[in-house]
């Protein structure tokens, strides 16, 4: 295999049993299922990198659990690491340097290679911002101080060793004043200036309208049109994360539209492995989702799949099979260039503005003042952090604390109190529900189908209402 063949070191595992230890006579396994497995550019299996991989299956995740994210396409958490240390091995490989005859000035040259990497050829636009060379870095450092575990030099990494660092304190102050010290390895050809990576902005209602509006000029099947639509309806009305999105299933839809109060399961990947949430869902949204399963997806089921349906929710035009995170991220480049939209746009920037109207409904609805007061129900109300944490699958209050801000900006200027969240967000599901319907009917559908459709909707919006008031008593 040439080195050109290899673009990606790394690929998950399938199903896979790692040995734990033996108790009573009998070998006890833990599960190693969609780890990363790394090679060399040509094609080698990189040991030390898989070794490290091994440690990483056992550190501690989100929620104190064992292990960092494997789930995912790419492998989680895991998979990031591995994407982060692939690059270092192949600067090693390329100078055919072994990684434990790495040295300080040898671990900077590779910190400068990444930091001065062109877009493309001849252009002056970096291909990675510092603050990515500093993620990039401090991973590379951690995977080296494993190294040198390995070969028994626990200083190979430390302020007297082979690649000289520092330990660092930085302190983050969060608007609500407070103040976090967080430790962390440093080496010196990394810029402590990299800070965090400025947290995009949420999507505004215009460029919502702007890309469904480009759904639909650029025409292509009904199936792709109809899929699009259902993207961005899931995306701005559940505030979803798109792996989050794309492993929803059929089954998931079918059981919520089974219930008297619709919830939809979404599979949660931060947390590590296997943890699902439920979110409520509006029946006309459910429609909406019904209406793909069993018309276009159907179609392309029948003629691609056939009796082997693999029941993810979104499948491709090209061939039936289940569309990943990145087809999301895909589409939605897609659909900005087409309506040409300038600003940053990204399916993550529909979860900041659910969280961000979500928060100004809940402000309204607990006639809540100001900051402080929304801060204090988060601390004091088990309640409303239940309410909090089921619709935006947050574990902290400090990891929504921005929301809170952006929505007071928001809220500033409403007097008046609703007595439901559920209700609100019905009736927004409802007017662009009917927006999209009068689009429709605009664009040629048949008066007649119009009038069935619109009837539909009436009668799924009093329910959706009935639902509101029940949820809210």
């Amino acid at each position: 295999m040439s080195m050109q063949s290899i673009k990606q070191l790394f690929r998950p595992v399938g199903e896979l049993k790692l040995f734990d230890h033996h108790a009573l006579g009998s070998l006890v396994t833990k599960d190693g299922s969609n780890m990363p497995f790394i090679v060399w550019p040509d094609g080698r299996p990189c040991l030390l990198a898989n070794l490290y991989m091994l440690a990483l299956r056992d550190r501690p995740g989100r929620g104190g659990q064992s292990g960092l994210s494997r789930k995912g396409s790419k492998g989680g958490t895991m998979g990031d690491y591995a994407a982060k240390i692939s690059q270092l091995i192949r600067y090693c490989f390329h100078h055919n340097i072994d990684f434990i005859e790495l040295n300080d000035n040898g671990f900077s040259n590779f910190i400068s290679s990444i930091r001065t990497e062109s877009l493309r050829p001849g252009s002056k636009h970096k291909r990675k911002s510092e603050t990515t060379v500093l993620n990039v870095g401090r991973v590379c450092l951690d995977f080296l101080s494993h190294v040198g575990y390995f070969y028994g030099d626990n200083t190979f990494v430390s302020p007297t060793g082979s690649i000289r660092t520092t330990h660092k304190t930085v302190t983050i102050r969060t608007r609500s004043g407070k103040i976090i010290k967080r430790d962390f390895v440093h080496h010196h050809s990394l810029s402590l200036s990299g800070g965090r990576p400025r947290t995009r902005d949420p999507i505004t209602a215009q460029n919502i309208d702007r890309l469904r509006e480009a759904i639909n000029s650029l025409g292509k099947t009904r199936h792709l049109q109809m899929r699009r639509h259902v993207m961005i309806s899931l995306l701005e009305h559940t505030g979803a994360r798109r792996s989050e999105v794309a492993n929803i299933l059929v089954s998931d839809v079918q059981a919520a539209l089974a219930m008297e109060f619709p919830m939809l399961r979404l599979e949660t990947l931060k947390r590590g492995v296997g943890v699902e949430r439920t979110i409520p869902i509006t029946k006309i949204l459910l429609n909406e989702l019904k209406k793909y399963i069993d018309f276009p997806r159907k179609k392309l089921i029948n003629k691609f799949r056939k009796s082997n349906d693999h029941g993810f929710l979104f499948v491709s035009d090209q061939n039936g099979s289940r569309l990943n995170a990145d087809s999301i991220t895909n589409e939605i480049s897609v659909l900005k260039s087409h309506a040409g939209i300038k600003e940053p746009i990204c399916a993550h920037m529909f979860r900041h503005a659910f969280i961000t109207n979500l928060f100004v409904l809940l402000i309204r609805r607990h006639e809540l003042e100001n900051v402080d007061d929304f801060r204090r129900a988060l601390l004091d109300s088990k309640k409303f952090v239940a309410e909090v944490m089921q619709w935006t699958g947050h574990q902290s209050p400090d990891s929504v604390e921005r929301y809170i801000h952006l929505a007071f900006e928001k809220v500033s200027n409403y007097h008046t109190t609703v007595s439901s969240v559920y209700m609100i967000k019905a009736i927004e599901v409802f007017d662009q529900s009917q927006e999209k319907l009068l689009n429709d009917l605009k664009a040629g559908m048949p008066v007649a189908e119009y009038a069935i459709e619109l009837e539909k909707l009436k009668k799924l919006r009093n329910e959706d209402f009935e639902i509101a008031k029940a949820r809210a008593a």
